[in-house]
C-alpha cells in the first residue's frame, strides 16, 4: 500500500566536487520493492562515450543510451560473467577496503576500480565489473541503492545484503539489511560465503 519515489540529486557529492564519478538517481518503490530505477551518470565512460542514462523497469530489462544523443537507439545491458573486476567506493567510510578486497579475491575477483556514486551499480549492470561490495557497519539510506539495485537485477545480476537477504526499501534507512552485495550473479554465493559473520 506504500508507493513513493526516492531521489538522490547528486549521488557521490565528493566525486562531483573532484570532477570524478557522480550520478543523479531516481527510483519508484512499491511495497518495499523497486519498480523503476533511473541513473544518469554524466562522467561514466562506456563504449568510448562519456555520459550515460541507465534505467530499468521490473520485469522489462535494463537499458542504456548516451546522455548527449537522444536520437541514439536504446541498448539492452547485461552483466558480464567472465569479467574479474570489482568496483569499490572511494570513501573508506563505506566499508573497509582491505576486508572487501579479501572477500573479492576469495570469489576470484582481483582487479579493483575505485569510483563514487551509483555509477558502481551501472558499471556492474553494463558488464564492466563483476562485483560491488559495501560492507558498512551502519544502516544504509535507500536513495543510495534503490535505483541501482533494480538496474543490476534487470541486467541479470544479483543484489542482496551480506546475509543473502533481498534489500528492503520500506523506509529512509534500510533497517532490515546489513551491508550490500552486488554481483553478476554467477559469483554471488561465493562472495556471500567469503564474508565474515559477526
Amino acid at each position: 500500500n506504500k508507493r513513493f519515489w526516492t531521489l538522490d540529486p547528486i549521488d557521490g557529492t565528493k566525486g562531483f566536487l573532484r570532477g570524478d564519478q557522480y550520478a543523479v538517481c531516481l527510483a519508484l518503490v512499491e511495497e518495499g520493492e523497486v519498480q523503476i530505477g533511473i541513473i544518469a551518470c554524466p562522467a561514466l565512460c562506456l563504449d568510448d562515450c562519456v555520459g550515460h542514462l541507465i534505467f530499468a523497469q521490473k520485469g522489462n530489462g535494463a537499458w542504456k543510451r548516451p546522455l548527449n544523443d537522444e536520437s541514439s537507439p536504446l541498448q539492452r545491458i547485461h552483466v558480464n560473467v567472465d569479467i574479474k573486476s570489482m568496483v569499490q567506493s572511494v570513501e573508506a567510510s563505506h566499508g573497509n577496503h582491505s576486508d572487501q578486497q579479501t572477500v573479492a579475491k576469495a570469489a576470484g575477483v582481483d582487479n579493483v576500480i575505485l569510483m563514487d556514486s551509483q555509477a558502481k551499480y551501472a558499471t556492474v549492470a553494463c558488464g564492466e565489473a563483476a562485483l560491488y561490495l559495501r560492507l558498512s557497519s551502519y544502516k544504509e539510506n535507500i536513495w543510495d541503492h534503490a535505483a541501482g539495485a533494480i538496474i543490476v537485477q534487470e541486467a541479470g545480476g544479483k543484489v542482496t545484503d551480506r546475509n543473502g537477504k533481498p534489500l528492503l526499501f520500506t523506509a529512509v534507512k534500510m533497517t532490515e539489511n546489513s551491508g550490500v552485495v552486488v554481483s553478476n550473479g554467477t559469483i554471488h554465493n561465493r562472495v556471500l560465503c567469503a564474508i565474515p559473520r559477526y
